[in-house]
């Protein structure tokens, strides 16, 4: 479609081929044809579009915070020269990533599971140690060579290139999948940037805990983003253990707990309904003001650039995004005016639910054949929104009516509840006695479940947690 993220490939030769170097880092020879300028470029690449599609999160002094804590880590490490950019997208799963070339991320989700200064370090210095290892380079080189062609990234884009991508493009897809080798070598070299920075490496250990606790609190139905790749949780804290002892670990190194608990306080806490949420397959956005009905049954998926849902046979897919025109006319023209888009009959004005719209049928010609679809630009306080329908063009017959009542069902948003919802948030709380976290929760009550109160706390229901120990509860959300 016309803004289609073009996915970065690589179309190297043999003669690239400059020898197996040493990498610093792990002390092994590597089979690299990429050179670090070209992980540079990709990394900044590949990041931008990560940006653009998922929001930085929008708390400055937080960015600050992680970047400060990324930077002094990545001053360690084998490779500090690289451009290191530490960042936090606006997401809510529990996830870190690792870009070629020093682009690191983390999601808000994963900030409010830890406990620590030192529990981030060691999530970061496990990312930084991807790159120091340039396991996605070692990759792409063998990819390479078997002759295989690489995407660099799978990436949403506000118009959606693969459609039977849109469920799988998040950020635990968003670079190449690395194999549980490269994840052990991370996490030793992690452990190493945190003992050069003076972290106590035992905070490792817990962050491995409570990854295995989010993991079963879910049933094992759904693995934090940072586990889907990983080795067990339960055997990463066997080997960090080993570690601790054979390195005489005291437990003395810094752990930041309290200047890490005020960094984080306010986060938003899961999904934020600000940004648009779900009942059900109906779609509610408080700050556009709009609701949105997907067909019943269909997958969704919500962005910072757009959402979508894809049919159940995975062969359909309906759309909402903002257009970058201001009247719905202009922005049917721009759509249509794509080469590889053609008008199928006439154009139509029309209005949504009072609203002046215009709409068309097309086709498309793109790398995965011919698509058939229905377009619809409406036009809603100043803002023109992006309303598409499209599968292959054999199957669109099945699904013409489909499209026309769920694009069909855009509106305004006008019930109060919905418009005045808010975002679950951390609140600090610095407790006058001791107690267990159940007397916590019962004391001062959580929007979430007395599971996820113990696991972001890093405590077990029964322990007694002291006096004047500062605890975290979640607090608004949707009622």
């Amino acid at each position: 479609m016309k803004r289609i993220l073009a996915y970065p490939t690589l179309a190297l030769t043999a003669a690239a081929l400059v020898g197996c170097p040493v990498n610093p880092a792990t002390g092994e020879r590597q089979f690299i044809t990429i050179s670090e300028r070209q992980e540079i470029e990709m990394g900044l690449e590949v990041a931008q579009q990560v940006e653009a599609i998922y929001g930085l999160y929008d708390d400055p002094d937080l960015q600050t915070y992680v970047n400060d804590i990324g930077q002094k880590l990545a001053a360690q490490s084998e490779k500090p020269d690289l451009p290191w950019n530490f960042r936090v997208v606006d997401d809510p799963i529990v996830n870190a990533f690792a870009l070629p070339g020093g682009q690191i991320f983390m999601t808000r989700g994963i900030l409010g599971y830890f406990a620590s200064e030192a529990e981030m370090a060691a999530v970061l210095g496990h990312e930084i140690g991807h790159v120091t290892a340039r396991h996605s380079a070692e990759q792409m080189s063998r990819a390479q060579a078997a002759g295989v062609g690489v995407e660099l990234g799978a990436i949403l884009s506000s118009d959606v290139a693969k459609y039977r991508d849109v469920l799988t493009a998040s950020l635990g897809l968003m670079f190449l999948k690395f194999g549980r080798d490269d994840e052990r070598q991370s996490d030793d070299l992690g452990f190493r940037y945190m003992g050069r920075t003076g972290y106590d490496r035992s905070e490792s250990v817990d962050v491995f805990i409570m990854l295995g606790r989010v993991s079963d609190a879910a049933g094992g139905s759904s693995l934090p983003g940072w586990l889907s790749t990983h080795p067990d949780p339960g055997e990463r804290v066997e080997r960090m253990r080993q570690a601790l002892a054979e390195a005489g670990e005291t437990g003395s190194g810094e752990i930041g707990r309290d200047r890490y608990m005020q960094q984080i306080d306010g986060l938003i806490f899961g999904e934020n309904p600000r940004n648009g949420y779900f009942e059900g397959e109906t779609f509610l956005h408080p700050d556009l003001a709009f609701i949105f009905q997907f067909p019943a049954g269909w997958q969704t998926q919500n962005t910072n650039r757009a959402v979508a849902g894809v049919s159940e046979a995975g062969d359909a897919l309906v759309q909402l995004t903002l257009a970058e025109e201001s009247n719905p006319n202009a922005a049917l023209e721009a759509f249509l005016a794509n080469e590889a888009i053609e008008a199928q009959g006439s154009r139509s004005s029309r209005r949504v639910n009072g609203m002046p719209a215009r709409a068309s049928y097309f086709q498309a010609t793109t790398e995965q054949g011919q698509l058939r679809g229905l377009a619809v630009f409406v036009l809603h306080d100043n803002r023109v929104y992006e309303l598409l329908g499209y599968t292959p063009a054999e199957t669109f017959s099945t699904y013409d009516e489909t499209f026309q009542r769920s694009l069909g069902s855009f509106e305004r948003l006008t019930d109060p509840k919905a418009l005045n919802v808010e975002a679950m948030r951390i609140e600090l709380v610095r407790i006058n006695r001791a107690m267990t976290i159940e007397q916590f929760a019962a004391r001062y009550p959580s929007t979430v479940s007395l599971t996820t109160v113990a696991i972001i706390n890093g405590v077990q229901n029964d322990d007694a947690i002291p006096s004047g120990t500062t605890l975290k509860r979640v607090v608004g959300g949707v009622k």
